[in-house]
């Protein structure tokens, strides 16, 4: 079976990553889920885990991109 897009059919776009999470790329992700939520038939609600899932991984980056700033601060020093 293939599937073929309506020319109607408003897509959220594509997201390419290079092997390598960031924090730009997972809020992208968060741009475009945040989309999909809007316009799920049945209630965005089914995607709520995957978006603390995603913001999660956001902070978690933000937290070892601040440990790795703070070390390097002392070797600096």
């Amino acid at each position: 079976m293939s599937w073929t897009r309506a020319a109607n059919d408003n897509a959220i776009g594509k997201i390419s990553a290079d092997g390598e999470i960031t924090i730009e790329l997972l809020e992208r992700c968060l741009d475009r889920l945040a989309i999909a939520m809007e316009r799920a038939p049945q209630g965005g609600e089914v995607y709520l885990p995957l978006f603390e899932s995603f913001e999660a991984d956001i902070e978690r980056l933000k937290a070892q991109e601040s440990t790795m700033t703070r070390a390097l601060r002392r070797v600096r020093r």
